[in-house]
């Protein structure tokens, strides 16, 4: 019985991002390509800072481009 209440929250939750990315599109229109371009190069921009962080932490050059 559990794998059905499991199968049931998983289409719930598709069908909750599929109305949620209809609604981006929806009502953002033609700035949808923007704010998906901004939001993308946030997301890596903020993912290599942290890299970055992490490479500091394990006492490692960031800067530094040749391997060894």
């Amino acid at each position: 019985m559990k794998w059905l209440l499991d199968k049931v929250a998983l289409l719930l939750a598709a069908a909750a991002c599929a109305g949620a990315a209809w609604g981006l599109i929806h009502y953002s229109g033609q700035w949808f390509y923007l704010l998906l371009f901004v939001l993308a190069f946030a997301g890596l921009f903020a993912d290599n800072q942290r890299l970055r962080n992490r490479l500091k932490e394990l006492g490692a050059d960031p800067s530094r481009r040749a391997r060894r």
